[in-house]
Order: structure tokens, then sequence, then C-alpha cells
């Protein structure tokens, strides 16, 4: 079950607020599009307890971006995406399973552009207040597979945290801190090998 948790909340990467305004989408849009390299510590929360983790994401307005997340903490999981291959790595097991990023929400954050009216995309909330966005989406074609959201810390403007709720309704957090953009990340990185 703890293992279908960490898949699902990665396989996921009515508008509520009157002060919510189109001009909020288009400047987060920007913001996401304009992120090459985001490498974090990451702490998720779920029914299943908190764990810890690393969180890398490079993109580029070409190609499909590359994302990996480690989970430091028992059980040692790898996931990472790389163009439209989502592969999971059971450290323990020394196992690597592959899935089709297309089905899932995980390749929102690694698409060359970075749009909420993608015919793909259903835009199901936003949230604002004097502090905080989020934005929560599904796919249109796995709206069964969960709703995807991402909140973001206002003035400035920083990415801060995911959010999935899966198929069983479960709630799965994930917050990012020491977060940087400047440094460049290796292409090794997004590369899973067996025993690695």
């Amino acid at each position: 079950m703890f293992k279908k948790l960490l898949i699902s909340s990665w396989l996921f990467l009515a508008i509520t607020s009157p002060s919510f305004a189109a001009e909020d989408l288009t400047e987060i849009e920007s913001y996401l599009n304009n992120i090459k390299n985001l490498s974090a510590k990451f702490v998720q929360q779920s029914d299943g307890g908190l764990v810890e983790g690393k969180f890398y994401l490079a993109r580029n307005s070409e190609s499909a971006g590359k994302m990996r997340v480690e989970y430091l903490t028992e059980p040692k999981i790898v996931i990472n995406v790389n163009g439209p291959v989502l592969s999971y790595y059971d450290v323990e097991l020394d196992e690597i399973s592959h899935l089709s990023t297309n089905t899932t929400p995980a390749s929102f954050l690694t698409r060359p552009n970075i749009s909420f009216s993608a015919k793909d995309i259903e835009v199901t909330k936003v949230e604002k207040d004097s502090n905080q966005i989020s934005i929560s989406l599904v796919k249109k074609n796995r709206k069964d597979a969960g709703e995807f959201t991402l909140v973001f810390n206002l003035n400035p403007l920083r990415f801060v945290k995911m959010k999935v709720k899966n198929d069983l309704d479960q709630i799965i957090s994930v917050t990012l801190s020491e977060i940087d953009f400047k440094s460049a990340i290796p292409n090794k990185m997004f590369v899973l090998k067996s025993g690695k």
C-alpha cells in the first residue's frame, strides 16, 4: 500500500477565489517555462507518514524535460521521468519498471511548453490568498487517475509544494525546501540502471 502511494503521488508530477484572475495563470505559466534546472529537498506527507527525499527537474523549450525523485527513507525508491517514459526503481529489490508519462499528469512539469489551457488539461480549482496560490488540474483522458495541485508562494512567486489526490481520495503532499534554480543537473541523473 505504501509503495502504491509513492507511485500514485508522482503519476499524476472551479475557481473559488474572487481575487483570482487569468493573469495569475499566465504569470505562473511563464514562471514554470523559465525554469531550466531545479533541485530541492522534499518532505512527503500522507496517511503512510512522512518520507524525505530529493527532487530534480531539468527543462528546455525544445524537447520534453526530465525529472527525478529520490526517496531517502525506507523503502528506497527512485522515480525518473525522461521524455515519454516514467521509470520506477525499487532499490532494495533492484527492479525497474517503466510506464508511459503521456497518460499521467507527471508529464505536466516536463512538457516543453507548460500551458494550463492545453487540450489535454482541465483546471479544476484555483485558490488564492495574500500569501499563496494553488492550481489544481487533471488530465482529461485520465480523470480517474487523480487531481494534481501546484502551490506557489507569492511576492515573490516561488514554487513550493505539490499535492495529489489519488483514485482512493488520499492526499499526498510534497513540500520543497532548499530550492536551487542555478546549479546545472548532469544528464546522468536522469538515467536509471539496475544496480544503481
